[in-house]
């Protein structure tokens, strides 16, 4: 299960979008985890008419699933249903998913993206509709360009056929077994880290057996397919055999490929793939740090390793790019713009120094080490750390960054190892490595030689536990995230007045073509506030997006 600042970032997210109804029904999922249709309807003191539309809404936008268990019947069981915190959480990067598309495939491809992220699930045949009517124009005229766009989004995995309402998953024995308790000794970290574990395993196995198999996740329309090749061949086999027999067989098969095509545009829904848009983030930011950190030549040899290798990458957060021959990288850096011009010895030099235990970025792999291959999660890692070495430095000083980053490298020391080192002070690293303890970046063991533990015969050591800095970290910032959010909706609120005056003005404007306008004037005053309320707002949500940039690194890279 999600930290409670995360649940709460989501909670609010679906209020904003959805209205409090919907908001009241996504609470009772993300604090309460699995529940039946009575359960949600007592814990939200809602009636079932109202439950159900509420529902209804956040599947339609992937927020929840449902689902029952193999035990209590594939027809008659009662449907259980739980929230994708990661899925409402993703709602605020949806701007950032229509950039890397419209850079991709261009803006037609945006456009239908942009349908689906609008309305959750859409039919093919109801995002032509929807492209047609924003640009004024027939179906006919745009159906052609649209389609085949649509092709490419599916083939490229940003588009998926939805996954199926209500999975049967099996009842495994430890579903059947109460779960363990943490014992007390055990730190909050620890805790943190296997109740995270445990979610993910349980959210992940719902998912997995909601969704289609990959060939037919990622299948292609028959009519978008190429379908009429496979009809010229079957018209062809009728002129060489045109028997009674043959013709039957030929007006079946047109009729089952007439079928299919209409199913496949009218009743199948697709929906946006956040797997693979994150996919693209993630690579983006590892090129962004090995640029940052060394130059733009070794940004480009990473960028056109993982170009070429992208097709065969099965999860989002891949330790590693698939292999790649020597031949096959410098092929893929000069089919780039800025590779074009880059010789062998410039490619062999950044890839030996990539490869440096140093740096890490690239590493052998095979018989003798002749592939190459992206070392993603050491680049994440990199990138981690240094965030939070900033965190520690902003908040706390240049010391107390130099400490711990000291611990981090070093492991367990004493404190007069830490002095020593960081070049700082007895009494003000004693100082400094209780500031950072109360606020979990590092943590205190105790080595006791004497069974009663007396001072003179016990070691202290200090020491960074990475993972569960990562989770604190994480957790602050989804509760900045949500105070922002909290922030924002109470400026709008105490500017009610003045938002409607100017939806009154964007009204009376849009009507003024069809003669019917009314006039609504502002006085300087409220120009002023006017101001004030887009200035405030672009300065929350332009902070909002680039604290998701870090917890998108922290959470999803």
């Amino acid at each position: 299960m999600a930290s409670p600042h995360a649940r709460k970032l989501a909670c609010q997210i679906v209020r904003n979008q959805f209205g409090e109804l919907v908001e009241k029904v996504c609470h009772c999922l993300v604090s309460k985890g699995q529940l039946f249709l009575s359960e949600i309807s007592r814990l939200s003191e809602m009636n079932l008419s109202q439950l159900r539309n509420c529902l209804l809404v956040l599947m339609q936008h992937n927020c929840i699933q449902g689902f029952k268990l193999a035990n209590e019947g594939a027809s008659f069981g009662p449907t259980r249903y739980i929230a994708i915190v990661d899925h409402i959480l993703h709602r605020i990067r949806f701007p950032k998913f229509l950039v890397g598309v419209c850079e991709d495939f261009g803006q037609e491809a945006e456009a239908l993206v942009e349908g689906l992220l609008e309305h959750g699930r859409l039919t093919l045949e109801q995002l032509i509709q929807r492209c047609a009517a924003q640009a004024g124009k027939t179906e006919a005229e745009v159906e052609t360009t649209l389609k085949e766009t649509f092709a490419s989004l599916v083939r490229a995995h940003y588009i998926e056929r939805c996954p199926a309402p209500e999975p049967l998953l099996t009842l495994k024995s430890q579903d059947e077994q109460p779960k363990k308790k943490v014992s007390r000794t055990a730190s909050r970290s620890r805790a943190a880290i296997l109740a995270k574990i445990v979610a993910e395993t349980e959210e992940h196995r719902i998912l997995s057996a909601a969704a289609p198999m990959e060939a037919e996740r990622f299948r292609v329309p028959a009519s978008l397919a190429g379908f009429s090749t496979s009809s010229r061949d079957v018209e062809s086999a009728d002129i060489i055999d045109d028997s009674a027999g043959k013709k039957r067989k030929r007006d079946a098969l047109e009729m089952d490929s007439n079928t299919m095509n209409a199913v496949d545009e009218k009743e199948v829904l697709w929906r946006v793939n956040y797997e693979e848009c994150i996919r693209r983030l993630r690579h983006k930011l590892c090129i962004a740090q090995v640029r940052s950190r060394l130059d733009v030549g070794a940004g480009t040899i990473i960028a056109a390793m993982l170009e070429a290798t992208r097709s065969l990458e099965t999860k989002s957060k891949q330790k590693v790019s698939a292999p790649l021959f020597m031949d096959g990288i410098t092929q893929a850096v000069r089919n780039t713009p800025e590779g074009r011009t880059m010789t062998m010895e410039r490619i062999r030099g950044a890839l030996q120094q990539m490869t440096s235990e140093s740096l890490g970025f690239i590493s052998r792999a095979g018989e003798g080490g002749s592939f190459f291959v992206v070392n993603l999660q050491r680049i994440i890692e990199l990138a981690q750390r240094s965030e939070v070495e900033g965190i520690v430095l902003q908040r706390y000083g240049r010391e107390s960054c130099r400490i711990f980053r000291l611990l981090s490298m070093k492991g367990h020391l004493e404190q007069k190892q830490i002095s020593d080192r960081a070049l700082v002070p007895l009494k003000e690293t004693w100082e400094l490595l209780f500031k950072l303890l109360k606020e979990e970046f590092v943590e205190l063991q105790e080595i006791s030689k004497a069974p009663d533990h007396a001072p003179s015969k016990t070691f202290y050591l200090w020491r960074v536990n990475l993972q569960g800095v990562l989770l604190h970290v994480l957790d602050d910032m989804y509760h900045a995230a949500a105070n922002l959010g909290q922030r924002l909706a109470h400026e709008l609120d105490q500017e009610q007045e003045i938002l409607g005056l100017l939806k009154q003005l964007h009204q009376s404007k849009s009507s003024g073509a069809d003669g019917k306008a009314t006039h609504v004037t502002l006085t300087q005053a409220q120009h002023e506030q006017v101001k004030r309320i887009r200035r405030v707002a672009t300065v929350l949500e332009n902070s909002i997006l680039k604290l998701d940039d870090a917890i998108m690194l922290f959470h999803d890279f």
